[in-house]
This record gives structure tokens, sequence and C-alpha cells, in this order.
């Protein structure tokens, strides 16, 4: 596990948790320890993130997601955050470059080829963003292609 800055990918951050202040020992993270933490680096105090959680968040719905769908995922729906202003965004991430997705061009905010290009946004990278969450994998319909072209 390095939990890392969504500003600057420094793994120098700290974070909100639970300590006994009799002797100082670690307890646990708070709910919501990683949405505020503060990066020594950057001198900023951004959401943090793990990287390798997110990737084994993709992994277990990726897996659900098949456990009832004998094709692959068309999209995936997340949450980024923006390196620059740490603004963070509820986002469609495309898992193929085709037809379908070119249709609902609108919808998507960036396009992969595969799930392990989709994984690598999670860490930090050569975008502009970085991938803190991913909420579920899905299929365009029908309706939602014909409403698009």
């Amino acid at each position: 596990m390095s939990v890392i800055c969504t500003r600057c990918g420094s793994t120098n951050v700290a974070c909100e948790a639970i300590v006994n202040p009799n002797g100082n020992v670690f307890k646990r993270y708070t709910d919501e320890s990683f949405l505020y933490g503060q990066c020594e680096n950057c001198d900023t105090c951004p959401e943090l993130t793990d990287p390798d959680e997110v990737k084994l968040d993709i992994d277990r719905l990726y897996r659900e997601f098949k456990s009832y769908s004998d094709t692959e995922p068309d999209y995936a729906d997340c949450r980024i955050v923006y390196k620059d202003d740490g603004n963070e965004h509820d986002i469609k991430i495309s898992l193929k470059a085709d037809d379908k997705s070119a249709a609902m061009e609108e919808s998507i905010f960036y396009y992969c080829d595969c799930l392990s290009d989709f994984k690598s946004l999670a860490e930090y990278g050569c975008e502009d963003f970085i991938l803190v969450g991913c909420y579920r994998f899905g299929r365009w319909t029908e309706e939602e292609l014909s409403n698009n072209k």
C-alpha cells in the first residue's frame, strides 16, 4: 500500500488516523482519512489515493460485471481528480474504441483500449488527472445509442 498525493504523486503524505495517545499506538484510519490529507512535498492539502486499492476495486467490479455478462463492458463510471487544482469529477471512461463508443462521444470523458490501460490511470502519470475511484462497469443500451446518433 502506497498512498499518494493526487496533486504531485508524492508518498510524503499524512492523513487522519485514530491513535491511542497513551503510547502513540495506531488503531485505524477514519472513514474518510484519504479525502483530507496533507502533502509535505507540494505543501497542499489534497485528496490522497492508494493506486493499488483503486486497481483492486477495478478488478473486483470487473469480475462482478463478468459474472452476469458474457461480453466486455463498454465503459466505466469513475471519479477523477485533476492534478492542477484538485477538483474532482464523476465521469465515464470508454473501454473500447468502436462505433458504439463514437456514438456516445458526448458522454465519454476519456478512451482506453483495454482494462490494463484503464487501471494505469490510477497511477500518477502523464495525464492531467488521476483516477481515484471506479463505481461500476456498464454496457450502452440500444436506447442510449439511438438517442445519441
